[in-house]
């Protein structure tokens, strides 16, 4: 509310000027006087020092202060708080500034009432034009806007807890993958105007899945704040870490860094975490990998950065875990061939457009062949025939690995069909299977359902664990699956004993009734003692326990014969006959005469 320039206060009052002439009402000054003494907005009549000549009720209800306690002086003196208060000479010297405080300039500031209480007065200021600068008057409009302030503050503040719950974690407290990238995005341009390099690092954690599973996720929310600790104290003020997944996280760093300061970086924070972590009341052992990517930022753009640090992470984890990897220009050439090869097996998945293969096995004492083991086999674009699962991760591939053993599986029992009518004598199924497959809870009832659809024993088959795939780990943790599983008749092979990836641990861990011997320990069985002594060590072994045995890869009639005095049961391997395709097993099964040496 602002009063007109045709209003002057004199001495006596309001008045009309000369100029003015009168309204329809017929008492302008009587309405105005009425309208300033009533109104909810105080008001204050200045002149050019500041010093007030008269103010409204209102002003008094907002200030405490009446009008005879302020006229004559000025409202720094009395309505200041005490840190913001002038000092005599400011005071003294005070005058308005013209040219700044002209009408409709807005001022909002903490004032002080006469009871001591602070309250947010929101000022608005008119001028009143005279002849000479020092008859100029400013009419101040008061409005107590504390509440709104106040509310203003608590949505402000409102606002800002938002922000940051949407821009960080809120189980370790880093920052979202969402702020990460827009920081990314934002040094990319940034260093492209300076021809800067970006450094990035990706970390996950090794085998945290284990974690979860075995302790509960109590312990790896533990876990994760520990982690999300190591990272803030090796980083430091250096970069910027998020937590942008489950178990993955990624650093950015503000200033353009060198390799080696990189390296040192990813070094000692894979050594931090790599120390037994102490929580409720136990210690737990977690480790991480990570990629490292170092590009021109005026050469890559977001996408292509946080993707070299994908593929950089991929082959940390693929070289063996607790280390960390540089993405390379060959590094990208061999995921982009691995991508275009992995979308040939799904499509190849798709349309099951796998090879099955077939090798026998063989009773050395009733000299006959007593069942099949069976592999799913894929047409590498370059590398032929291979086992698919062999290229895949077991914990990021876990899908495409169960629609292989799946297949294996299924076609597996269509084809033992075939060859118990060729053969006319009984013969068991042996199929390699993982915790892809195992610890589906559905897996039991799917496998009964298929070997009832196929006609075929669940008595007859060998679910057989090899240890380059199925670590001591899984062999824990599907033991009761395992265990039901022979219940339900099934027996369970432990494969490839032997072998360097195996050992007694599986052994025991695994629940297996038969034992298959590694072709590394039967090479050179005619030559070498100390295998002679291995093999013979394990099939005693496996007596203990009341396992059968088989050995695998036996090639020549020397090693057959020296199997057969030590005991062992069963072979397989080319001796017998090499891996073949169903219809070759078909008709080798018909013509097979074994020659006994």
């Amino acid at each position: 509310m602002f009063l007109s320039a045709g209003f002057i206060l004199g001495r006596r009052g309001w008045a009309l000027s000369d100029k003015q002439r009168p309204s329809e009402f017929g008492n302008d000054a009587a309405i105005l006087k009425t309208v300033v003494e009533h109104a909810h907005e105080g008001l204050v009549l200045q002149d050019v020092y500041g010093r007030i000549e008269w103010s409204n009720p209102a002003y008094t209800r907002i200030t405490g202060y009446t009008a005879e306690e302020i006229r004559g002086r000025r409202p720094q003196e009395f309505i200041l708080p005490p840190n913001k208060q002038l000092a005599p000479d400011e005071l003294e010297n005070f005058k308005f500034d013209l040219d700044k405080f002209s009408s409709g300039f807005k001022e909002l500031i903490q004032n002080r009432r006469k009871n001591g209480e602070l309250f947010w007065n929101q000022l608005t200021f008119a001028r009143i034009e005279a002849e000479t600068e020092d008859d100029t008057r400013m009419i101040i409009l008061c409005q107590d806007v504390t509440r709104e302030v106040e509310r203003f503050a608590e949505l402000e503040e409102t606002r800002k807890r938002l922000k940051y719950q949407a821009e960080h974690d809120e189980l370790t407290g880093l920052v979202t993958r969402a702020k990460i990238t827009e920081f990314l995005q934002e040094r990319l341009s940034a260093g492209r105007a300076e021809a800067d390099q970006i450094g990035l690092l990706l970390l996950d954690l090794d085998h945290f899945k284990d974690i979860n599973d075995s302790h509960g996720h109590s312990a790896g929310d533990a876990v994760l704040r520990h982690v999300a600790g190591v990272l803030k104290t090796v980083i430091g003020d250096d970069g910027l870490a998020a937590r942008i997944g489950g178990d993955e996280f990624m650093v950015a760093f503000f200033q353009p860094v060198e390799g080696k300061q990189l390296e040192r970086l990813a070094s000692r924070l894979l050594d931090d975490l790599s120390k037994p972590v102490p929580i409720e009341h136990q210690r737990y052992k977690i480790g991480g990998s990570a990629g490292l990517v170092l590009a021109d930022c005026t050469r890559v753009g977001l996408e292509e950065l946080i993707n070299c640090g994908d593929i950089a992470l991929y082959a940390a984890k693929k070289s063996g875990r607790g280390r960390y990897c540089w993405y390379t220009e060959a590094l990208g050439a061999a995921h982009r061939h691995r991508r275009m090869s992995m979308a040939q097996l799904d499509q190849d998945l798709e349309t099951g457009n796998l090879t099955l293969l077939m090798q026998p096995q063989f009773d050395l004492h009733a000299r006959r062949i007593t069942g099949y083991e069976v592999s799913a086999q894929w047409l590498h674009p370059s590398e032929g025939l291979v086992d698919p699962r062999m290229m895949l991760s077991s914990q990021d591939d876990a899908k495409r690995i169960s629609r292989i053993e799946r297949f294996a599986l299924e076609m597996g029992l269509a084809e033992m069909g075939r060859l118990l009518e060729a053969s006319g004598m009984p013969l068991r199924l042996s199929v390699d299977l993982t915790a892809a497959s195992l610890s589906d809870p559905e897996f039991e009832a799917l496998l009964v359902q298929l070997c009832e659809d196929a006609g075929f024993a669940l008595s007859d088959l060998t679910i057989e664990l090899d240890p380059e795939i199925v670590r001591i780990e899984d062999c824990i943790r599907l033991k009761d699956t395992l265990e039901s599983l022979k219940t339900s008749g099934c027996r369970v092979a432990l494969d490839n004993f032997g072998s360097l990836q195996s050992g007694l641990g599986q052994f025991i861990d695994s629940g297996a009734n038969l034992l298959k011997i590694s072709p590394s320990l039967i090479t050179d069985l005619e030559t070498s003692i100390d295998r002679r002594h291995l093999v013979e060590a394990v099939v005693n072994l496996a007596a203990k326990f009341d396992y059968q045995v088989v050995a695998l890869g036996v090639e020549r009639p020397e090693q057959e014969k020296i199997l057969r005095d030590l005991g062992c049961g069963h072979i397989q391997g080319p001796i017998v006959s090499p891996w073949k395709t169903p219809r070759e097993a078909e008709i080798h099964v018909r013509e097979f005469v074994f020659e006994d040496h």
